[in-house]
């Protein structure tokens, strides 16, 4: 049996344009690969395989008749449940939306579709994209979690299930299960790929994010999905970063190592070590802080992001209260319960915050950080937590993080690199020069 499944985007497209692969027999292998593995790792929420086959049909005839096709023509992705797309589920991870569809794409998904990509159906996410945990696995340790609130996104990339797949991020939602589960994944800046279509947590804070297997795979759906959009008033307007970026070594990088205060023993040591070998390549690194205190960062974070919940879903409150999971209903609660004063004032630690980031990043050409406290909990406890993902997120700035490889517990490792707003071109030229010459890639576990 062919495993084209283990190829990645990038490797997918190349083998197309070269006639050693159809689209047909590459979608196949990958819906393979999903009979494998899906009874243990729980990734989808529903897998279209008579659409992705004939969406790959579609491509392969296009193909052959010597038409023009798109950049991403015949590569396969998964979309998490809360990006529509059109004719399939839209649940969100909970009970209330079950039996719901999307009508019409989310504009991210209608931009891969242009482009030729195939949506191979519909990745679990945790419930209204939070912090209650969901039923998927993590693929290196079915015991452990995969991350949340991208659970689905991240697992069915890190178990060879799907090349990439659509994730969003509030607090730490695409960087977080991305690390957990041993793949890049990338949080743009907020507003590169515009959220029109996609079910709302925080319009200050939900940034659409890609988990790949390769930061080229990220480069060129990023390139096609971002830009701007005038039904998204956060939307970036300026063009998207391009794809076809060379390999760059970093001059200077900041070192945040003061937050490993923050991490345990096996996060300090792996960081440790990969700071140490980015400095042995001649990268002159910086250890600096942060220009607000994590305490501060939290606080001002929690709280607006549960009025912004609250604000975008008061009807649902009201009338399904209580069939929320706690995660969900205490972000209600206390969205609800905060006087409007304290989001003002919340939000004016942000502006503070992310004009005093600008200014500290605009020195350096990186930040360097781990990419999650601690490894990956037991998969029904937890999602895991926030501290190192936070701060970016609060800012708005891009952030990407790459496999270290694995430690106790066949348990993947990440390091978390941040960038400038609108850095990303620098920040995934950087990326995959650590890829390369580090040997920091993405593995597959076998089932």
């Amino acid at each position: 049996m062919n495993e084209h499944w283990r190829l990645s985007l990038s490797e997918g497209l190349r083998r197309m344009e070269e006639g050693d692969l159809t689209a047909t027999q590459w979608v196949r292998s990958l819906l393979s690969r999903i009979d494998a593995c899906e009874e243990k790792v729980k990734a989808w929420v529903q897998v279209d395989e008579a659409g992705a086959i004939e969406a790959a049909n579609a491509v392969d005839d296009a193909r052959s008749a010597g038409e023009e096709l798109g950049p991403l023509a015949g590569a396969p992705y998964a979309a998490k449940d809360i990006f529509g797309v059109r004719g399939l589920k839209l649940e969100a991870g909970t009970e209330i939306f079950k039996g719901q569809t999307a009508s019409e794409d989310a504009a991210c998904v209608a931009r891969l579709r242009s482009a030729g990509a195939i949506a191979m159906g519909k990745a679990v996410t945790t419930p209204f994209a939070q912090g209650d945990p969901s039923i998927t696995r993590n693929p290196w340790n079915v015991e452990r979690s995969p991350g949340g609130s991208s659970s689905g996104s991240a697992a069915a990339v890190g178990a060879g299930m799907a090349p990439a797949a659509f994730g969003s991020q509030t607090t730490g939602s695409t960087l977080r299960p991305a690390a957990y589960c041993g793949v890049p994944g990338l949080k743009p800046t907020y507003g590169r790929i515009p959220r029109t279509g996609v079910i709302e947590v925080s319009w200050n804070f939900d940034h659409l994010g890609v988990i790949a297997r390769t930061v080229e795979d990220i480069a060129k759906i990023l390139e096609v999905a971002a830009g701007p959009d005038g039904a998204d008033h956060s939307a970036v307007q300026s063009p998207p970063p391009a794809a076809n970026q060379t390999p760059r070594k970093p001059e200077k990088i900041a070192y945040l190592k003061h937050l490993l205060e923050l991490a345990s023993e096996e996060v300090v040591e792996w960081t440790e070590r990969a700071v140490a070998r980015i400095e042995s390549k001649g990268v002159d690194v910086h250890e600096v802080e942060l220009p607000l205190s994590m305490d501060e960062i939290d606080a001002a974070h929690f709280i607006a992001r549960c009025v912004d919940f609250a604000s975008c879903h008061e009807d649902l409150y009201a009338s399904h209260r209580d069939d929320l999971p706690p995660f969900v209903r205490r972000s209600f609660t206390i969205g609800y319960m905060t006087p409007s004063v304290h989001y003002v004032k919340a939000m004016r630690v942000r502006a503070n915050f992310t004009r005093k980031m600008d200014d500290l990043m605009s020195r350096y050409d990186l930040f360097v950080l781990p990419s999650f406290d601690s490894a990956a909990p037991p998969w029904a406890e937890s999602t895991g937590g926030p501290a190192f993902l936070q701060p970016l997120t609060f800012s708005g700035q891009p952030a990407i993080t790459l496999p270290l490889g694995r430690g106790d517990m066949n348990l993947p490792l990440g390091i978390q690199f941040g960038a400038v707003r609108c850095g990303e071109e620098k920040l995934l030229a950087m990326a995959r020069r650590f890829e390369g010459e580090m040997d920091w890639r993405a593995e597959v576990p076998e089932f």
